[in-house]
């Protein structure tokens, strides 16, 4: 590595991290859902309100969070850590396209450039958020280059080290190691005279199913009698698995311009026999989520892994194959570039680079036009504003810890803010509609109903509320403590 790559990884870096910050340069909160339910669920591991069931399976990822609640107040710090795992995912890539390619730096850097361009919402999640899918990229690139590449090179410690990262992550995100194990069953029956051979080896990988069933067995507290018929039953998705369920673009995920080039590094690497070989995965793993994708679209049931998160597994895998197409188009133009060198040796090679910087240019212009366009019905949640954490810091400094009455966008930050609960959030946590029927309802009669039903000792409300309690706030929110 020369001061000129290195200084090339780092400026793309610090790119990679200023693209995926972009939505929080005016907005210093968590920008999803999901951000805001882990964060809360991290809390209540130390309060011991740890609840078992679909939450409890992202514990691995729970944890860190908690660790990191410890020592940074995890709500502010939060919109820089889709970034710099952003950073962390694309040098893994990177590094990973390098040692595949023979140790080429162009094509690793490439794949760094495209991972980038991967676009996010609110639907399918991604790069923008930081959420256990999220986080278990880097390690999906890695388990799926030990595992192809231990059997390409015949090296067994490749491979148990494939089934560590796969074991580990069951902890962290399981859907992110089910989705994989048809594309890793297809690649090694593709090379089924290796696994033959080796088949005491293979036959370790039974260990992912053992820990994943007792890991299932803690986390769901089924019995053996019904524990299978269960897992079964949480292993089909079925339509309304989701918060929105869609017929996404495939364009929402991935510019136009990438999948051409992925199509074209897909033919590149069909056409060369070794390299099929060493890079089948690669071909195996866009064509499967294809097919489950479409079997969606179909059936409405999607089997290891939901829809949404096949659409995002399908799109991590595009980076490699751009990159592989975009290396092959600079490999052709390189041969034209050499005949242009020997008819005019004076401006030849000029003329070479100039071409070059317009291919890349089109590239990255037609990479991220559409980048930032997100359709109005998946924009982006911002369930509080500064004025809101303001009011909910307030609430913090309360004495005792009781239950908020308050809308149920703003209430899913109330926990992760104040420590107190809120009667319900948009999703995963109370009764939604009685929550927004309190703040409907213009009877006091029916609001003093509502708050008894849930023992509420404080209202959070944007708008003033003359229902006879005392007003403690009045700083761009209004805070009523609920008296007799």
């Amino acid at each position: 590595m020369t001061k000129f790559k290195i200084l090339a990884i780092g400026a793309l870096s610090i790119a990679i991290f200023l693209v995926v910050y972009s939505p929080h340069y005016d907005y210093p909160f968590p920008s999803h859902i999901d951000e805001w339910h882990h964060i809360s669920e991290a809390g209540k591991l130390e309060t011991g309100e740890f609840h078992r069931g679909v939450s409890a399976y992202r514990i691995g990822f729970q944890l860190l969070i908690y660790a990191l609640s410890k020592i940074s107040n995890v709500v502010l710090v939060y919109q820089f850590l889709p970034g710099i795992w952003a950073i962390v995912s694309g040098l893994t890539l990177f590094y990973i396209t390098y040692k595949r390619q023979g140790n080429a730096f162009a094509p690793a850097l490439f794949a760094m450039f495209f991972f980038a361009s991967i676009k996010s919402n609110v639907n399918l999640t991604g790069l923008w958020f930081f959420t256990p899918l999220t986080f278990s990229i880097p390690f999906i690139f890695l388990y799926m280059h030990l595992f192809t590449e231990g059997i390409y090179r015949k090296r067994k410690s490749l491979i148990i080290a494939s089934l560590l990262i796969m074991t580990l992550l069951i902890f962290v995100h399981a859907i992110s190691v089910l989705f994989a194990l048809p594309i890793l069953i297809l690649c090694g029956i593709l090379n089924y005279r290796f696994v033959i051979k080796e088949w005491r080896l293979f036959l370790t990988f039974l260990l992912l199913p053992a820990v994943g069933l007792v890991f299932f067995k803690m986390m769901s507290c089924a019995s053996w009698e019904v524990l299978f018929t269960t897992l079964f039953d949480s292993l089909k998705f079925k339509f309304g698995w989701g918060v929105l369920e869609l017929k996404n673009s495939f364009y929402e995920i991935y510019s136009f311009m990438g999948y051409a080039l992925a199509a074209l590094g897909i033919a590149a690497i069909a056409m060369d026999r070794e390299r099929l070989k060493k890079d089948s995965v690669f071909i195996v793993w866009p064509a499967w989520l294809l097919i489950m994708i479409f079997y969606y679209r179909k059936s409405g049931l999607s089997f290891l892994s939901p829809y949404q998160r096949n659409m995002y597994y399908f799109a991590v895998c595009m980076p490699y194959l751009s990159s592989a197409g975009l290396t092959w188009v600079f490999l052709k133009l390189k041969g034209y570039g050499k005949i242009l060198a020997d008819a005019a040796p004076r401006y030849g090679k000029r003329l070479e680079y100039c071409i070059y910087g317009l291919i890349f240019s089109m590239v990255v212009f037609f990479t991220f036009k559409s980048y930032w366009y997100i359709p109005k019905n998946i924009d982006l949640y911002r369930g509080i504003d500064k004025n809101d954490y303001k009011a909910m810091l307030f609430l913090a400094s309360l004495p005792e810890k009781t239950t908020v009455m308050a809308m149920p966008g703003v209430s899913i930050a109330i926990y992760p803010i104040s420590g107190h609960r809120p009667v319900a959030t948009f999703f995963f946590y109370g009764n939604r509609k009685d929550a927004e029927l309190f703040f409907r309802s213009r009877n006091c009669s029916v609001k003093r109903t509502l708050a008894e039903r849930y023992n509420a000792r404080y209202v959070l409300s944007k708008y003033p509320i003359d229902c006879g309690w005392q007003l403690i706030y009045d700083q761009g929110n209004y805070i009523y403590e609920i008296t007799e």
